[in-house]
């Protein structure tokens, strides 16, 4: 037994115009011989089919003379609910390497050609907080106060210890002005 028009495109018999033309495309994006889900041996014969399932549909005077041609044929019901409706086969999305590759090498490339033309750093003068490399004066209270290099200083901090620790024989050790241990200073 032959299908029907609307049986090959999956429609009712009362579908509209518009439903048809849904129908039509999605069946034949299923089955069109260039898809991956439509290169079996069959997809042409199907394609065939669906195109004048579509060709007779469409043109509503064609359709109108179909549909008393084959009326009593609608009047059966449809015993298997899954040949009311087609599944649409599901790809999965492929992640976009190529757009994530060009984004990362434009971020890269827009940070290098910044640096470039950004002026130098300028050294930031001293934070108050001791470190290594940083130059102190001793104050009125015997304590490490952190300067500016370029200014006079007594020595220049190589560690900063604890309370219960002791500095090196060739630094100076000398309270932080913080409480945060001893400065061990070279002195200048």
């Amino acid at each position: 037994m032959s299908r029907s028009h609307y049986e090959v495109l999956g429609v009712l018999p009362s579908a509209s115009q518009d439903e048809i033309r849904v129908a039509y495309r999605m069946r034949a994006r299923e089955v069109h011989p260039d898809t991956a889900a439509g290169k079996r041996s069959d997809a042409s014969i199907q394609m065939a089919h669906i195109a004048e399932a579509w060709r007779v549909l469409s043109d509503t005077a064609l359709r109108r003379a179909y549909d008393s041609e084959h009326r009593r044929e609608y009047t059966q019901p449809i015993t298997d609910p899954k040949e009311q409706f087609f599944t649409v086969p599901v790809q999965r999305a492929s992640f976009p390497w190529r757009m994530v590759g060009f984004t990362a090498g434009g971020l890269i490339a827009l940070v290098l050609v910044l640096n470039a033309l950004s002026d130098p750093a300028v050294p930031l003068g001293p934070d108050g907080l001791l470190q290594a490399g940083s130059c102190v004066v001793v104050n009125a209270n015997q304590l490490a106060v952190e300067v500016d290099c370029a200014e006079e200083h007594t020595g220049v901090v190589r560690a900063l210890v604890g309370f219960d620790m002791t500095c090196p024989t060739d630094t100076q050790p000398i309270r932080d002005r913080q409480g945060m241990g001893i400065a061990c200073v070279v002195p200048r």
